[in-house]
């Protein structure tokens, strides 16, 4: 049973000040017996998976995710997740990057709302670029800090994203690498969603954070993702609540006033329309 008032959020910046951190995983490494006994949490940054042995299950925002043999993998940042152990430890690769190195193109996939963010089995050969160019940070990693050596392994890093990237092009909602204008507004909609939904609950608000009318917006969200602006907005809002409820101890009104509903009773009408059961009866089935 969870014990704390919060989701504890892991911030980058308080493990390294190089924007990124990179580890080798083999079952017996401290790495992964730290994995097993941390409490669910999300991150401030995209943690990339890439697994050679084993196998990994892990819990992403109430979706259990399996991983055996090679496997690549990512979660983004805010996420909930929380490592479910194996009785086969995995080996392989461990990458938390600052969102930042990320180019706008390769987050345009990763960040489709209509991505199949699932693992992806990979044969022996297809894993060993990704193998070889996290193999290569480390290795520059080891042996000198300076610009130069910084600004490779940065460079590195953006191509490894950008294989990741390319692998899931073909899950995403016309993942052709093309940035076309609707899916750029899509993606910047989702990103003001996702920072502002607590204190932004008006579809007519976020499309003047935009500079676009409210149809205009209405009318690319919905070609783009298939679901109106104000369906992304509720959902934000009903993940957010989800994840509360399952980790955390407040009751059904603190976590209302927390994502910015001062009537509890309307928070609850709107949860149970989304999710088709009241704030209660989610917490119940999900602790039982």
């Amino acid at each position: 049973m969870p014990k704390s008032n919060t989701i504890p959020v892991h911030k980058l910046q308080e493990h390294t000040d190089q924007r990124f951190h990179l580890k080798q995983v083999d079952a017996n490494s401290k790495t992964a017996r730290d994995a097993v006994t941390l409490a669910a949490h999300r991150d401030d940054h995209y943690i990339f998976f890439v697994q050679e042995t084993g196998r990994s299950k892990m819990m992403v925002d109430f979706q259990l995710v399996e991983a055996k043999g090679n496997t690549v993998f990512f979660v983004l940042p805010g996420q909930v997740h929380d490592y479910q152990g194996s009785d086969e430890g995995p080996s392989g690769w461990y990458l938390a990057i600052d969102p930042g190195l990320i180019p706008e193109l390769f987050r345009v996939v990763l960040e489709d709302p209509f991505l199949a963010q699932k693992p992806l089995v990979m044969d022996a050969d297809g894993i060993q670029p990704l193998v070889q160019c996290l193999r290569l940070v480390h290795g520059l990693q080891r042996q000198r800090d300076s610009v130069y050596a910084r600004q490779s392994i940065y460079s590195l890093l953006v191509s490894f994203v950008g294989m990741i990237t390319d692998l899931y092009a073909g899950r995403s909602v016309g993942g052709d690498g093309q940035l076309s204008r609707s899916r750029v507004v899509t993606l910047e909609f989702r990103q003001l969603v996702t920072q502002r939904f607590k204190t932004v609950k008006s579809p007519g608000e976020y499309a003047d954070l935009l500079h676009l009318s409210l149809s205009y917006l209405n009318e690319i969200v919905k070609e783009t993702t298939g679901f109106t602006v104000s369906y992304w907005i509720q959902s934000e809002v009903v993940l957010e609540a989800k994840r509360l409820l399952y980790y955390s101890q407040c009751s059904v009104k603190e976590i209302a006033h927390e994502l910015g509903y001062e009537d509890h009773t309307y928070f609850s009408r709107l949860f149970k329309k989304v999710e088709g059961r009241t704030p209660g009866e989610f917490r119940e089935m999900y602790r039982e």
